[in-house]
């Protein structure tokens, strides 16, 4: 018998983009299509609310469920997976896109694989697949001192930022399954029984962001796996909006209290980490641009037209968006520079000139 399906997809103000992802997926005969639509209740969104509500007619797969606050992300999932008794739930941001073949594969992988608990696809940044998003980072007390610590040698951050491009690059471009200490919640697979045994979805304390490292942890000390499974794609258009820097903060300070709760104590609830951090003069680190860059014919004018391998936002260059094939890469086109935020980010460019070798810029995207 196949494993039923069912797919949870949370709105927030993204009308939009809900129904293009539907739309990708077309007709779905496996489970239940989730509608979490946090914004329902504000009267500013009532054309949205029934846009996504014509956008359920004729698809009866599709079920729309209005809660009349706005739950946040984890709750909101938590609310459709309550209602659904699907053998495999597919977590799906709403700015995300993937194809029912893909969907399926993920189940298969699942299904011939029973120690693993939660799946993800390879997942690309733009639907010109021409950037791939990294794989989720390890949100660990290790991990954020190494980060702490980088901040003390240019060489030595540039040498692991490398190695960690190198390998990802090396793993995605493979088609095999690898596994992986964390998956991001924007395109995951879960086994139900898997979530069961951890304790549930997702801590309600968490309003939105590091609910899915919580939930990676619950199913890894559970004795489940997790995996990246590269054959099956998504696209996940992924913002770096700075807005969201002071919620994650909140949630990341709730993470280490809960999982490292010594951690935690002994880094004076993370502050000492900051105060472990030394500021990193971008100058000393990076070739600069000279001026805020307004379009990717200007960056191509300022960098000589090299080709881009990576970019981050992350002054210490991890983790990074990267060409599936470095040996492709181009300079940054307008579709691509049109999904950048105003923000400023560091780049990883390589000349024409043979005798140059790669290196970082740093520089601002212009609004």
């Amino acid at each position: 018998m196949n494993p039923t399906i069912d797919i949870i997809i949370v709105n927030f103000r993204g009308v939009h983009d809900v129904i293009q992802s539907l739309e990708q997926l077309g007709a779905w005969p496996h489970g239940t299509v989730w509608l979490v639509d946090n914004s329902a209740h504000e009267t500013d969104m009532a054309a949205d609310t029934a846009a996504l509500q014509q956008a359920g007619i004729g698809r009866p797969w599709v079920t729309l469920l209005t809660p009349g606050i706005n739950l946040g992300f984890g709750r909101a999932c938590n609310l459709a997976f309550s209602k659904s008794t699907a053998d495999f739930v597919l977590l799906l941001n709403p700015d995300a896109r993937i194809s029912t073949d893909d969907v399926v594969l993920l189940a298969h992988t699942l299904a011939e694989q029973p120690r693993l608990g939660a799946v993800s696809p390879k997942i690309f940044w733009n639907d010109q697949h021409s950037f791939v998003l990294p794989v989720a980072f390890p949100q660990t007390p290790c991990y954020s001192m190494a980060m702490a610590l980088a901040t003390y040698s240019r060489d030595a951050t540039r040498w692991t930022a490398s190695f960690y491009l190198k390998r990802a690059v090396r793993q995605m471009a493979s088609g095999h399954r690898f596994s992986t200490g964390f998956l991001a919640g924007a395109v995951m697979m879960l086994r139900r029984t898997a979530v069961l045994s951890a304790g549930g979805l997702f801590d309600p304390d968490y309003f939105m962001f590091f609910e899915d490292s919580d939930l990676c942890q619950r199913l890894r000390r559970a004795g489940y796996a997790l995996a990246i499974v590269p054959a099956a794609c998504a696209v996940h258009e992924y913002r770096h909006k700075a807005y969201k820097a002071g919620l994650m903060s909140q949630s990341q300070r709730k993470y280490f209290r809960k999982q490292y709760p010594v951690f935690y104590r002994l880094s004076n609830q993370l502050a000492g980490l900051a105060t472990l951090t030394r500021p990193v003069d971008p100058a000393k680190w990076f070739r600069v641009l000279p001026r805020p860059v307004t379009s990717a014919a200007e960056f191509a004018e300022y960098t000589g037209g090299a080709s881009v391998m990576a970019f981050s936002p992350s002054w210490l260059m991890m983790p990074a968006i990267f060409r599936p094939s470095f040996a492709e890469a181009r300079c940054f086109d307008e579709p691509e520079w049109a999904l950048l935020e105003p923000a400023t980010y560091v780049a990883l460019v390589d000349s024409d000139n043979s005798t140059l070798s790669p290196n970082w810029v740093y520089f601002e995207r212009a609004a």
